[in-house]
């Protein structure tokens, strides 16, 4: 704000304003001055700044200062916009020029150069240098011959091809991951907006299911013993089940009976949807906003690791793009799998945790009764929270009561 109101009195009389050559965009520089710039500065000073009927009678008072003082600017010639180099950008040096001629006022720009400069350094530089060594030119005498100027032009063209193509192929690497995130927000929109998310969670089931099946069916093809065989299909179904509901599945494997496994799974699916289908779709929708979450941030961080260093695969005659591009997809691919996975493993144990659940509220109960005064039992828990039964609780030193340490 402050550098905006700097900016904005630049075409006062007698004024010099010295800034950067990006600065002020936006302020609107008026010759003879600012009045709004100027009736709010005052207004600061006075700590009068929410009073809008005291900055609108400045900006009056000031408005009538300002014309006598832009007659006299007028005369003068203007705004003088002087440039100490040239902008790798036309455009910046076309913006610096347009400063001097606001809405039809006089005005003036010239900009100065050096061969030294880094535009001049980079492009065409020590050709003119040479040209200048021949004829002999002395370092303070002016150059303004055509020549000079077109290759200046020639080499901002240069710079902005350049910096065209840099900022394209930078597109072209974020949309890779602008896809990735529109998969993602899809399914957190969904799971945050929609009342019923049951379809979105079959497929997340179903595409874990079908992985599995066709992870056994390849290992068939290549298993030397019925042991080895069990072994696989033991640590496949490790993934996503706890070890006791494991041994439920898993009790005697056909080898050559496809769909005994799978079948049991989808049973079990549905035997805890159904043994409480509230508390299971709302464990469904809560857990895969978690997993959502946290693997997501995982993957923006591989992702930006894979990109610090992707250019380096030039060096093997490989586009980076491409390898960006396939490698990301890879990292997404594992990302998408590892959320499905994760959440059919939480649904498929829904009855353990259920079960936990149960028995940790019944152990709250049991303690909160005993707190309001009931008969403690001799296998009740102790009523201080130590989780030793209440017989046992301080006997040969297993347990020190909470009560003795408050």
């Amino acid at each position: 704000m402050e550098e905006a109101a700097i900016i904005a009195q630049a075409g006062r009389l007698n004024s010099v304003t010295v800034a950067t050559n990006m600065a002020g965009r936006g302020v609107d520089i008026k010759l003879g001055g600012n009045s709004e710039f100027m009736a709010k500065n005052q207004a600061d000073n006075e700590n009068k700044s929410e009073d809008l009927k005291f900055i609108e009678d400045l900006t009056k008072k000031f408005e009538s200062i300002i014309n006598e003082e832009k007659e006299k600017v007028i005369k003068l010639g203007g705004l003088y916009v002087i440039g100490t180099e040239r902008h790798e950008s036309r455009r910046i040096d076309n913006q610096l020029r347009g400063r001097s001629g606001r809405q039809g006022d006089p005005g003036e720009s010239r900009f100065y150069i050096s061969l030294e400069d880094e535009l001049m350094r980079r492009f065409q530089g020590e050709r003119i240098q040479s040209i200048m060594d021949k004829l002999n030119l002395p370092d303070d005498e002016k150059i303004e011959q055509s020549m000079v100027t077109k290759s200046i032009e020639r080499a901002q063209a240069q710079v902005e091809s350049l910096n065209f193509e840099i900022r394209k192929n930078v597109l072209k690497f974020d949309q890779v991951l602008n896809q990735q995130r529109d998969v993602i927000y899809k399914w957190r929109r969904e799971l945050l907006t929609s009342d019923n998310i049951e379809n979105l969670i079959i497929d997340w089931r179903d595409d874990i299911f079908d992985d599995l099946q066709n992870n056994i069916d390849n290992y068939k093809t290549q298993y030397e013993t019925v042991e080895d065989f069990q072994n696989y299909v033991d640590d496949e179904l490790s993934l996503i089940l706890s070890d006791n509901v494991k041994k439920r599945i898993i009790k005697n494997i056909e080898v050559n009976d496809k769909l005994e496994i799978i079948s049991s799974l989808e049973s079990l699916y549905i035997k805890n949807f159904e043994l409480n289908k509230e508390n299971f779709m709302n464990l469904a929708r809560m857990g895969s906003l978690s997993f959502i979450d946290q693997l997501w941030k995982n993957h923006l961080s591989e992702m930006d690791y894979l990109r610090s260093g992707i250019g380096l695969r030039a060096m093997g005659q490989r586009d980076p793009l491409v390898e960006y591009q396939k490698e990301g997809y890879d990292l997404f691919e594992d990302l998408i799998h590892n959320v499905k996975l994760s959440v059919v493993r939480l649904l498929l144990n829904f009855e353990k945790i259920s079960q936990e659940n149960n028995n940790l509220d019944k152990e709250k109960k049991k303690i909160s009764n005993i707190n309001n005064g009931d008969k403690i039992g001799r296998n009740d828990p102790c009523p201080e929270g130590c989780g030793i039964k209440y017989k046992k609780c301080g006997i040969d030193d297993r347990c020190i009561k909470i009560s003795e340490t408050k």
